[in-house]
């Protein structure tokens, strides 16, 4: 079980990675953001599928723009990832921030971040693999902050497995020093190095970097970089937000 959440935070310059590197990897995929330690490998090996849970209102291009973002992911991971109704494993519940801590006490385990703007919660079984998870989003509290989009895309990436922040990533929405609300050509390369058939849920980080070396190498080797560039610089999500 692991805890994730977007907090507001200062934003300052970095200096852009060319590239993601085997180590930013390890500390994205094997880190948690709210414990100490390194874990095995976590990822899903069944389909993910979102049911969308509306206790508060949300603007009607919301949801359209949800389908547009699971697309991408679908499509970096090349993973099953889908809005449902039946089967859901994967739960995104939109509130208002007066009923964030006790929606979160119903359908989460633990604390809530003391610092969480969104937040969400992963759960895994003895072979870390992940099969459920919750999102919270407090759509009043998102929206006067100019966050509601921004909130959406990081909680539903991270929870595909991508659990922890790194300051070293950048642009990344993995880096919480980033500019960058949306998904960038390194997170696709993250997501994708995840995904690839050569990893599995439950490998220690020995058995990471073994593996995904060799694969983040090819990927830099191909054009998945620039491919990727292309396919988000398309969404309209990528226009809200800002992305060049």
């Amino acid at each position: 079980m692991a805890c994730i959440a977007s907090a507001q935070a200062e934003r300052v310059p970095t200096q852009a990675s060319p590239f993601p590197t085997i180590e930013q990897f390890i500390e994205i995929a094997l880190g948690q953001e709210y414990a100490t330690g390194v874990t095995r490998l976590r990822r899903w090996e069944q389909p993910l599928a979102i049911k969308i849970h509306r206790h508060f209102p949300v603007p009607t291009a919301v949801e359209p723009l949800i389908e547009e973002l699971l697309g991408l992911l679908k499509e970096a991971t090349q993973h099953s990832i889908g809005l449902a109704s039946s089967d859901v494993n994967v739960d995104l519940y939109f509130v208002r921030q007066s009923k964030l801590a006790e929606t979160w006490g119903e359908v989460a385990r633990g604390q809530l971040p003391r610092d969480a703007l969104c937040a969400a919660q992963i759960r895994t079984n003895r072979r870390s693999e992940i099969v459920a998870a919750v999102v919270l989003i407090p759509v009043d509290q998102a929206m006067r902050r100019g966050k509601l989009l921004s909130c959406i895309v990081e909680e539903l990436t991270q929870v595909t497995g991508l659990a922890n922040d790194s300051d070293s990533v950048y642009p990344s929405i993995f880096n919480d020093n980033s500019t960058d609300q949306m998904l960038t050509p390194l997170d696709w390369i993250l997501l994708r190095t995840l995904y690839h058939s050569d990893l599995s849920a439950g490998m220690t980080e020995a058995e990471v970097r073994e593996h995904a070396a060799g694969v983040m190498q090819r990927l830099k080797s191909s054009n998945e970089a620039q491919n990727a560039a292309q396919r988000i610089g398309a969404t309209q999500l990528s226009e809200l937000l800002n992305i060049d």
